[in-house]
């Protein structure tokens, strides 16, 4: 999920924080960059090439370094992609305490220096001093390579840059395609996903879950993917959201939600019983428990609330073995919950 309400992500801080947290003053320039520590970071069957490396990201830039990166930073869902995939950061940045954050629940944070977990701010001291060869960062549409997500203005990402270069991976179109570059970066950057490898298993699983979910979306029931909080509910558009996208495109049957806006359209309280829907995909970060959307009365008179039909939408990162867990969890609820709205 992106682009989400400030609560539960950063949806508009990267226009609002000018004029908010000022940057530290002082780099520490002269730490960065590989010739200091040449612990690998990626794991398992990773074997990093001494040769010459080059990677054009999505948006277009190509980064050249004389050999493959091996100490690598990133913003919190690429970094937790990347570590499912068998690379661990060397430090991250992100919206939140990682350590609270289930998108890297089961991964050890424990060698990872975390730079930032408040939306832009990111010490730039820190991040210098982990030495990063590379930094991965997440793009959506509008992005551009000196304006990009993850970071709080086109000054900061100049002065981010100056420590290592950074190449995005953009969450447009459908999950399977940005699983698909996170690959292709993992794999330039020496991790084994040829036949036989971890990569492979967790593909072919992640297959094994589509074509579970895709069977289980044949009983035709009707999905709301959902964030709620005081100020109401903000209902998803799934053809914005990668994996709510994917999810369609295999036979999910996402409730057409109204209104202009991206991704979301904004309910009040009063008007939260405007869809009817089979189930709803509650989102688990930040946003109310199913007992609290039961303290709203517009909310608690629709027919899935009362038949229990409320379930988790899960934060995940861009990898196979996270979405291949959550389609066989949503592929459960689509096969046993009962046909409300037909």
């Amino acid at each position: 999920m992106r682009r989400t309400p400030d609560t539960q992500f950063p949806l508009r801080r990267r226009r609002l924080l000018a004029g908010g947290v000022a940057l530290a003053t002082a780099l520490v320039l002269a730490a960065c960059g590989s010739d200091g520590g040449d612990a690998p970071v990626a794991a398992g069957s990773a074997t990093p090439s001494d040769g010459p490396w080059s990677y054009t990201d999505d948006l277009g830039q190509t980064v050249e370094l004389d050999k493959t990166p091996t100490r690598i930073a990133a913003y919190g869902d690429a970094a937790a992609a990347l570590w499912n995939f068998g690379v661990t950061p060397v430090a991250i940045f992100t919206w939140m305490d990682p350590a609270k954050d289930s998108m890297f629940d089961g991964l050890d944070l424990s060698e990872t220096e975390v730079v930032g977990e408040v939306y832009g701010e990111i010490s730039l001291e820190k991040l210098a001093a982990a030495k990063p060869d590379i930094i991965v960062a997440t793009s959506y549409d509008g992005d551009a390579p000196d304006e990009m997500y993850g970071f709080k203005d086109k000054a900061q990402l100049a002065k981010i840059k100056e420590i290592a270069p950074v190449v995005a991976v953009a969450q447009v179109g459908s999950m399977k395609d940005v699983i698909e570059t996170n690959e292709e970066l993992v794999s330039s950057l020496g991790v084994d996903t040829g036949e036989g490898s971890q990569v492979a298993d967790d593909k072919a699983a992640f297959e094994e879950a589509s074509d579970e979910l895709s069977d289980a979306a044949e009983s035709g029931l009707s999905v709301v993917p959902m964030y709620a909080d005081a100020e109401g509910l903000y209902l998803a558009k799934a053809p914005d959201d990668p994996a709510l996208k994917y999810y369609q495109d295999i036979g999910v049957n996402f409730t057409k939600i109204g209104g202009k806006d991206y991704y979301w359209e904004i309910l009040s309280w009063e008007n939260a019983d405007r869809y009817e829907a089979d189930v709803y995909l509650n989102a688990t970060r930040n946003s109310y428990s199913t007992e609290q959307l039961g303290e709203q009365p517009t909310f608690a008179r629709l027919t899935a609330y009362q038949d229990g039909q409320i379930h988790d939408w899960e934060s995940l990162s861009m990898d196979y073995p996270s979405q291949a867990k959550y389609m066989k969890e949503l592929a459960g609820w689509l096969s046993s919950d009962r046909d409300i709205v037909s």
